[in-house]
């Protein structure tokens, strides 16, 4: 099978490898893949930005796939269901994972950036437990969307909203967008605070409005998707007393707004990693039913389009799609939607499951 591996920094390459072997485990599945989202992280493993544990090292860790074969200890899946892959496995023992706080767990497994392999293969098994179904007729753009906005929607759900306040999202890029559709779904019309026009605008398409310093109610709740510490720091003077802020992107450098703000307003900051298993990513599979999540994604990458985009290349056009595939536009440059690959794409040296 081909898989899209770190093979050295700033080097990302397709490699051959063999299929999994024997029969899958007794509490696993064997999934075929056929969609897998990329994201910061991953630009973050390939740059060098972030340490890869070993190399080579497999990509991906927010992948949608068709079960090929269920493991005989495995209950509540056939042969055919399509599924989106928890990548955090956590071990359900320790004494986090024991209070429903599985964010924390002490033993927490994770594929495509820790410590498993990632998705970015033709074929994968996977825990079944953190295996959840998807409805068979969910487009695969917006599917390959759960994984994110479990993300984005247990940073709102610890948030602890309650319908009144005045919301202000900082950044548009992934994160911030799948925190608008999700703060839409609730009945809010949240602010947001991007400097990039594209972005900004597909932000206010999506039912936001443009945060203008000064001019826009102070907001109580900001939820800082951006990362980077000029996107708080331009805002902190004109936040209500007491806001709450929720951090979701991350950086290395310092928080944009000093401890006499932080102080002098009040303000409360906490900090939101990945969600809670097994509830947040069941939820954003409910929450999928309702918001577009296709409208913040680019076109369909075939998987040898994969070494381009990490190397900040124009991927080359594709080539035919597999039979019952609906063939893909031209790839082009749109900074201000999220990148996917359709693993469905045929390409000269696809090999099939056997």
């Amino acid at each position: 099978m081909r898989t899209a591996e770190i093979t050295a920094p700033d080097r990302v390459e397709i490699l051959d490898r063999p299929l999994p072997k024997g029969p899958v485990g007794s509490s696993d599945l064997r999934v075929r893949m056929l969609a897998v989202g990329i994201c910061g992280t991953d630009q973050g493993l390939a740059t060098g930005l972030r340490t890869p544990p070993e190399l080579p090292w497999r990509l991906g860790h927010e992948g949608i796939g068709e079960v090929a074969e269920v493991g005989s200890g495995t209950h509540g899946f056939a042969v055919g269901d399509r599924v989106a892959l928890e990548p955090n496995i956590t071990c359900g023992r320790c004494a986090y994972c024991k209070l429903g706080i599985t964010s924390a767990c002490t033993s927490r497994l994770s594929a495509g950036v820790l410590t498993q392999p990632g998705f970015l293969a033709e074929v994968v098994d996977h825990p079944s437990e953190f295996c959840h179904r998807l409805p068979p007729e969910m487009a695969l753009e917006r599917a390959v969307c759960v994984e994110p906005l479990a993300v984005a929607a247990s940073a709102i759900r610890r948030t602890g909203l309650d319908g009144t306040e005045s919301v202000l999202v900082l950044g548009a890029g992934a994160q911030g967008l799948l925190s608008i559709f999700t703060l839409v779904a609730q009945g809010y019309r949240p602010f947001v605070s991007e400097p990039n026009g594209g972005r900004r605008a597909l932000a206010v398409e999506l039912g936001a409005r443009v945060f203008t310093p000064g001019q826009c109610p102070a907001p109580d709740v900001i939820i800082d998707a951006a990362g980077v510490p000029e996107a708080l720091g331009a805002v902190v003077d004109h936040l209500a007393p007491f806001a709450a802020i929720t951090l979701v992107g991350e950086d290395h450098h310092h928080l944009g707004a000093s401890s006499f703000n932080i102080v002098q307003k009040q303000l409360r900051i906490k900090g939101s990693f990945i969600y809670e298993h097994p509830r947040d990513m069941a939820e954003a599979v409910d929450l999928l039913d309702e918001i577009p999540a296709e409208k913040i994604m680019g076109p369909a990458l075939a998987l040898d389009d994969v070494p381009a985009v990490f190397a900040g290349k124009e991927p080359r056009k594709g080539e035919n799609p597999q039979s019952g595939v609906t063939p893909r536009p031209e790839v082009t440059s749109r900074p201000e939607v999220k990148q996917w690959v359709d693993m469905r794409l045929r390409t000269h040296n696809a090999h099939a499951m056997h």
